[in-house]
């Protein structure tokens, strides 16, 4: 591909339809203010896209920063180039987890006043990984009662320039994002009040509860030692109704018969996980040993088709099959 130095940004129709998942958004602010917190100055940050493609429909899905070749050249802002050695590498791994996921483009947090020319810069770095890779970009400072988020189709030009054509976008959600964005969307800190979301008030109500069980199981203990020692007077009725409430609590920093029976119901409910977490690791070497199977049945099948007169290929004539060395299988094995 003819290495490209001019560009433009523009506002079209784009060929492609965007899906945006609210994680893509979340990472790359988390990036940016990580970044901006840990240098203290106003910086640029890059990092991939990744998402699934169908057709001419884009769904993003997820991200990960770059790894830049000269970091004190990416700071100058006189050029940027990535470490495609370490881009690669993590993409075969990300594709061995999600065979799914794709690599669509890139992102950049810039103002409106982005510099396109070092976006072409990153175009000819990964036209390798992309033919028409997307540029999502993020406005840090853009005041807008919309998402300041915008996104980028790129377009050569014959050849001679490179053409960024904004392109709309819609937000799709998934059950753990929604929790997530719940979270994050209401805990601020403003005005000297702060608002949690319903996450934080859940936990808020259990460990206040937690709380006073424990202040009041103190209250009694003071008490029945209180009682032992004499100072107070025996009052059976009450007595009685702490011993009620003592068998109805687990007792574990003790030795008698009930923590014994704690102990065997705790082994067996921990012995129970462990089996389920064993049961899904088997469940997926057996699918891994599957897919092999059938790899080397359609293997197995090729070979024997283009076998020769004397047998299958690989194979003598009493249907063992011959390897290096000298040495046999039996055919049952292959």
């Amino acid at each position: 591909m003819a290495t490209t130095t001019t560009s433009a940004a523009t506002t079209g129709k784009g060929s492609v339809t965007l899906s945006l998942h609210p994680l893509v958004i979340m990472n790359i602010a988390e990036h940016y203010t990580r970044v901006r917190v840990q240098t203290t100055r106003t910086t640029s940050v890059y990092g991939a896209l990744l998402g699934k493609i169908k057709g001419r429909h884009v769904e993003l899905c997820n991200t990960f920063e770059f790894k830049l070749a000269d970091v004190s050249t990416a700071t100058t802002r006189a050029s940027v180039t990535i470490d495609m050695e370490f881009l690669t590498k993590k993409l075969e791994l990300i594709k061995q987890v999600h065979p799914d996921l794709d690599f669509t483009g890139w992102y950049t947090v810039e103002g409106k006043d982005w510099n396109s020319s070092i976006m072409s810069s990153f175009y000819s770095q990964l036209a390798s990984l992309n033919e028409s890779p997307l540029l999502l970009r993020l406005d840090p400072i853009g005041v807008s009662n919309e998402l300041p988020i915008h996104a980028y189709e790129t377009i050569v030009d014959l050849g001679t320039k490179i053409d960024f054509i904004e392109i709309s976008y819609t937000l799709i959600t998934e059950e753990a994002e929604r929790i997530g964005i719940d979270h994050v969307a209401r805990y601020s800190v403003t005005d000297g009040t702060s608002d949690t979301s319903i996450v934080s008030d859940q936990i808020a109500i259990q460990y206040n509860a937690i709380r006073l069980l424990y202040q009041r199981m103190l209250v009694l203990l003071e008490y029945v030692r209180a009682i032992k020692q004499g100072q107070l007077e025996r009052n059976d009725d009450l007595l009685r109704e702490i011993a009620s409430l003592c068998q109805r609590l687990p007792i574990i920093n003790t030795d008698d018969n009930n923590n014994q029976t704690f102990r065997e119901d705790f082994d067996i409910q921990q012995s129970d996980v462990a089996l389920l977490a064993l049961l899904a690791c088997c469940t997926q070497e057996i699918s891994t040993l599957n897919d092999y199977l059938n790899k080397f049945q359609v293997v197995h099948d090729k070979q024997q088709h283009s076998s020769g007169p004397g047998g299958s290929f690989g194979y003598g004539s009493g249907g063992r099959r011959m390897v290096r060395g000298g040495a046999y299988f039996p055919a049952s094995f292959v």
